[in-house]
């Protein structure tokens, strides 16, 4: 066990480093509070928040209003959204997206000097806005120069843990640093906001960065809290993976509202069977699985399916997708020239922490915020409704988590802390290398693809369980062999139980909705299960899964 080499005392922690915890930091800081930021990486660098393609729905002119924006919401959802959460992000984010703007987010503009608004098949209207470099830095990096700047401790390239606290209310967390001074760093706060983002790494394939471990959801769990819908993943049907050199890029969903056609091996427009009225504009659910069942039956090309740009205009794709545009720019190409391959990938967590409006978790002191929380987004997550998400629930997360701490005692976390190093000292076990840990992560996401990818089944899912068990029965008998194996044993100890907590939810709906498909339950079964499954364990062999109403 490392030693304890900081000690931080602030009114707030705020773990995580992208669009929510800054947005949450920055409105627990104007409130009064004392404010430390934990961040895996780099602030406002790190995370998945700096490298999306950083689109923000919301209403943004006539004859668009919050009620179109929330009926559109609900029913991408299908049914299991929080209303009530649906409704304060429609009605806020406009003012949230000015405020952003104001801090110094460039967008992408008209030549008037307008903000570009982009269709897409998710919404009944126009109602897309996107930074001017189709980068999320250009919303991080305005933020994070605001939070350091009104006065907010920043603990870069820390990873918390787990909170301290007695199951009833958090006294603060323990973290592990690393660098040049590794070790243990404990922070004293009555109050702490997870805003750790998704799981995105359960998947080999992902557009999720390496650091995205769904820690939020493992230490939430741990420490008392109840997840909601994370049966729900997202992944992103478009991203194109041929003919870039290294990596991916994602292709924008207006490009399929401008004409793009998506064709497989057989030349076949296969979308019109999936989505006759919107065909290729559909939603990124129905389109995963289409795209999904080509490569399974034997009708892709090079791992995917072609993207045909005949029918868009040249103005229409340069909107649409800027980066791309200036790769095949940059290179002398003709994009109508080359082939185009798109598959799915891994993208979003719809489920996460069961949080009020406020984003208060049912642990005192503790708050959810971004896709780190749950509620907002039901079965399926509708294009560019997640940074809405962010500012919205961060910027109320942070006040309400400066009003706990300003009424909190505040108590002293040594003897939690010395509870939690007993807990997780070295049994004495083999000494693992971080390499040893990446090994079985990898494995760990060959499961997970197979088990909880675009198609389910229950035996499958019962097999991963399993394997997750024995894959955790080796973590428990290892001990890191350096300050580097301790950071790796530790984020696949989160991926083991959030992977745990998606293959229990999701064995346990036996039916198909939204983003969760079961080929054994292939049809919705509103009658059975239009309502939430809410998961509670503090581990993986505690998990257990029932359905609630909740605020749907």
């Amino acid at each position: 066990m490392p030693d304890v080499v900081a000690e931080v005392d602030a009114d707030v922690l705020v773990v995580g480093g992208g669009l929510a915890a800054l947005r949450c930091a920055l409105d627990a800081r104007r409130s009064g509070a004392r404010v430390a930021v934990a961040v895996k990486g780099r602030l406002g660098r790190s995370g998945s928040s700096a490298m999306t393609s950083a689109g923000y729905s919301a209403v943004v002119d006539a004859p668009d209003e919050p009620a179109l924006h929330v009926t559109d919401t609900l029913t991408g959802g299908r049914g299991l959204n929080d209303a009530r959460l649906v409704d304060v992000m429609a009605s806020e984010a406009p003012a949230r997206l000015r405020e952003l703007v104001a801090l110094g987010a460039p967008l992408a503009l008209e030549q008037d000097g307008s903000w570009v608004v982009h269709p897409s098949g998710d919404h009944s209207i126009a109602r897309t806005v996107v930074a001017a470099s189709f980068r999320g830095l250009d919303f991080t990096l305005p933020l994070a120069a605001e939070v350091e700047r009104i006065g907010c401790t920043v603990l870069e390239r820390t990873m918390v843990l787990d909170v301290l606290g007695d199951g009833c209310d958090v006294y603060g967390a323990v973290a592990v640093r690393r660098g040049d001074d590794p070790g243990l760093v404990v922070v004293r706060a009555p109050a702490v906001v997870l805003a750790t983002g998704g799981a995105g790494q359960l998947f080999s394939v992902s557009s999720n960065p390496s650091d995205v471990t769904g820690d939020g959801y493992a230490i939430a769990l741990r420490a008392g809290c109840a997840l909601r819908d994370m049966e729900f993943i997202q992944f992103y049907p478009w991203r194109c993976i041929v003919p870039f050199e290294q990596g991916r890029m994602p292709i924008q969903p207006s490009t399929f509202v401008f004409g793009a056609r998506l064709l497989n091996a057989r030349g076949e427009r296969f979308m019109r069977d999936w989505d006759p009225e919107r065909i290729e504009a559909t939603t990124r659910d129905v389109a995963a699985r289409a795209i999904y069942e080509q490569i399974r039956t034997g009708a892709a090309v090079r791992g995917g399916v072609r993207l045909d740009l005949t029918h868009v205009s040249d103005a229409d794709w340069r909107r649409s997708n800027p980066r791309p545009a200036d790769w095949f720019d940059k290179r002398g190409l003709d994009v109508r020239e080359q082939e185009l391959i798109i598959a799915p990938e891994g993208h979003f967590f719809m489920g996460g922490v069961v949080v009020d409006e406020h984003g208060r978790s049912s642990v005192g002191g503790l708050f959810a915020a971004g896709e780190t929380a749950g509620g907002v987004h039901g079965a399926n997550r509708l294009d560019s409704n997640a940074i809405p998400e962010t500012q919205v629930f961060g910027a109320r997360a942070g006040r309400a988590a400066a009003a706990w701490a300003a009424g909190a005692e505040r108590r002293d976390v040594d003897d939690a802390l010395g509870d939690w190093r007993a807990a997780h000292a070295s049994s004495g076990g083999a000494m693992w290398s971080a390499a040893d840990y990446q090994a079985r992560r990898r494995r760990l996401q060959e499961v997970a693809w197979d088990a909880l990818g675009i198609v389910r089944e229950g035996g499958r899912l019962s097999a991963g369980l399993a394997e997750l068990a024995e894959l955790r029965e080796a973590l428990g008998a290892s001990a890191p062999a350096d300050a580097a194996a301790a950071l790796a044993r530790a984020e696949l100890d989160d991926l083991l139980l959030v992977g745990a907590a998606c293959m229990t939810a999701a064995l346990q709906r036996a039916e198909s909705r939204g983003a969760h498909f079961r080929s054994d339950y292939p049809e919705r079964d509103d009658a059975r299960w239009q309502r939430a499954l809410v998961l509670r364990g503090r581990d993986a062999e505690a998990l257990r899964a029932a359905t609630e109403e909740v605020a749907t």
